[in-house]
Parts: structure tokens; C-alpha cells; sequence
């Protein structure tokens, strides 16, 4: 049986562009943070990795080391944004770069219907809140089995709320839409927006609406904090599935503050590397990531390398797909008890 080879993924044309593509400016692009140290760059959530003005990098807690851009970026595919071997990342890693995604170019006018770059300590532009949120509560709590105190709780810091707002490309501004969305918002510790999705909220929808809002910085995870001195943090991949979570916890009598909940938007660990670099009285992790292939994998890649790190690791799966398909599951079964009695 014959095997792929890269070269039929992209042409030489392709990988000459990416082995010479600056690496930081790609990476700072994209919203992978690097702060400026000395003659080089160093990862803000991976401190070990530096890059060096003339190209060479090293990876000190990994032992890796190089000038190729597109080995750098291959690793940090593998290790951050859930890639399960080294030639899919490869062949991604080689197209992002090659394809001008981050690189550096010279700074144009900016028109005035196009947004500006963000800078890093700006809040993300979000979209305008509509009058109320009656649509999303009913969404989050009807449609999808919520706890209502929990959501009106969300919603009270402004961490769920509603908007009829769209981005539109052509015109390059926010405009009122016939559709209501939640929006989910991600702050940083000064209180700033800094990733926000958006979900649409018809139920049954084949294909429901989701969207990132441009700018947004994945490395800043939706939060449900616990309490305060917690020292446990349940991950989740989806902001639904973390407070589909504590409902449960609280419909079985738990208390849901007993730690924080946070979703990765995906099985990336960059929110949790936040995460936990801003507190450090968690010790203990909790592995909630969907039950299937993805979800396991990723799980165990959390256990090695975070049991590595001195944490303690749980995997806590959900029984079904996720905690969303659980929550109604368990609601339907507690109804029937009460039909029996």
C-alpha cells in the first residue's frame, strides 16, 4: 500500500517560503505571546523556549533546539493545538507559514473601514449587547439544560451575554443581524475582554452558528471561578461543557465552587498554562475533555506532561459525548424517577 509522501501536500516552492519566514513575528501574528528578553524572544506561557534574533531557538524543557521555522512551529502544533502526529503538523506547519499567515510585512494604511491590529494590552472589541437576554437564557437553559443561577450568575460579570450584532467582512464593521447569539467572553486579570465566541441559539440548528471574534487570544480561558483558595481545576473544551459541569455538581446536591472550570475552546493547553501560571495554589487537575479519540488522547498528553510538572492529574470523562449530552441525560432519568414514585 502506498504511503503519502509531504511532497504531495506542498510544493518546493512552498517549503522554500517557509524555511525563511521570521518566526517570532509569524508566532506574535498569530497571538502566541513572546516577551522581549536581551537579544531574543521568550514564550510568555512556555518560558523555556527563546528565540534568537538571528533565527535559532531553543526549547529548554523539551531539549529541542534548531533554526528552522518550521520545525518550531511543527512542535508547537504538536504540543499546544492538539495535533496527533508529526507529518500532519509538518505539512500544516509548512502551508501556515509558506502561505504569509503571520509573517511580517511592512505597515500599510490601515482604511477606515478596516479594524486596526490589536495590541496585546488592549481589551477585544466586542460586539454590542442587545436590550436584554432573555433569547440566551432561554437557549442556555432550556435547549441545553443549564442551571438558570448559574447563567444569571455568568451573565451578571458580563461573561454571557446577548447581541444581534454581526462582523461584516465586505464593510468591515459590526451590523445588526435577524439572529441572536450568546457571546461568551474570556478576561484577562485586569478585568480586560480578551477571547470571546460567538454561538447562535436555534435549537435543532443542522449546523449551529459558532465564531470566534476576530482578535481574540486563545490563551485566556472562559472561567468559572471556584472558591477563592481552590485547589482544583476542572478543564473542559467547550464553555457549555464547563457549566453543563456545575450544574450537574449542583443538581446532585454537590457544591459547584468546590473548583474552578475552565474550557480551552478546543484541546489546546495554552489556556491552561495561563491558567495556572496565574494560580498557583492549584495543584491538582482534573481532565474533563470530551469522550472520544480526541478527547482521550489529548487527556493523556495532559497526564504525562502535567504529572511531570509536580500536579496531580485526574481524567473525570463524561459519560457520553460531552457534559452537555450528559446534563439532559441525567434530567430525563431523574423525571422518570418521579413518574415512578
Amino acid at each position: 500500500m502506498a504511503t503519502a509522501t509531504r511532497a504531495e501536500y506542498y510544493t518546493a516552492e512552498e517549503y522554500a517560503a517557509a524555511k525563511e519566514v521570521n518566526i517570532a513575528a509569524f508566532l506574535q501574528s498569530i497571538g502566541y505571546e513572546l516577551t522581549r528578553s536581551g537579544h531574543c524572544y521568550k514564550g510568555k506561557i512556555h518560558d523555556s523556549l527563546a528565540i534568537r534574533d538571528d533565527g535559532r531557538w531553543y526549547w529548554n524543557s523539551r531539549g529541542l533546539h534548531g533554526y528552522s521555522p518550521i520545525e518550531l512551529y511543527k512542535q508547537i502544533l504538536l504540543h499546544d493545538y492538539g495535533y496527533g502526529d508529526e507529518i500532519t503538523a509538518a505539512i500544516a506547519a509548512v502551508k501556515a507559514l509558506a502561505n504569509g499567515r503571520g509573517t511580517y510585512v511592512a505597515p500599510v494604511p490601515v482604511r477606515a473601514s478596516e479594524p486596526a491590529p490589536r495590541a496585546p494590552d488592549e481589551p477585544l472589541p466586542l460586539p454590542a449587547p442587545y436590550k436584554d437576554s432573555r433569547r440566551v437564557l432561554a437557549y442556555l437553559c432550556r435547549a441545553r439544560g443549564l442551571d438558570p443561577d448559574i447563567v444569571r450568575g455568568l451573565m451578571k460579570y458580563g461573561k454571557i451575554y446577548e447581541t444581534i450584532r454581526r462582523w461584516d467582512k465586505e464593510t468591515g464593521r459590526y451590523v445588526d443581524s435577524i439572529h441572536h447569539n450568546a457571546v461568551f467572553v474570556a478576561y484577562d486579570s485586569a478585568g480586560r475582554p480578551q477571547n470571546a465566541f460567538l454561538r447562535g441559539t436555534i435549537p435543532g440548528a443542522e449546523k449551529p452558528f459558532k465564531r470566534d471574534i476576530d482578535g481574540s487570544n486563545k490563551s485566556y480561558p472562559f472561567t468559572l471561578y471556584g472558591r477563592e483558595r481552590s485547589g482544583r481545576v476542572f478543564v473542559f473544551e467547550s464553555a457549555i461543557d464547563a457549566i453543563s459541569h456545575a450544574s450537574l455538581c449542583k443538581a446532585n446536591g454537590g457544591d459547584w465552587r468546590n473548583g474552578h472550570r475552565i474550557s480551552l475552546g478546543g484541546t489546546s493547553f495554552l489556556g491552561l498554562e495561563r491558567f495556572l501560571s496565574e494560580h498557583p495554589e492549584v495543584e491538582e487537575i482534573v481532565s474533563c475533555l470530551d469522550n472520544d479519540a480526541t478527547g482521550e488522547r489529548r487527556s493523556r498528553k495532559l497526564a504525562e506532561e502535567y504529572r511531570a510538572k509536580g500536579y496531580g492529574v485526574e481524567r473525570e470523562a463524561p459519560t457520553l459525548k460531552d457534559f452537555n449530552e450528559d446534563l439532559p441525560a441525567y434530567r430525563q432519568e431523574e423525571t422518570e424517577e418521579d413518574l415512578e414514585l
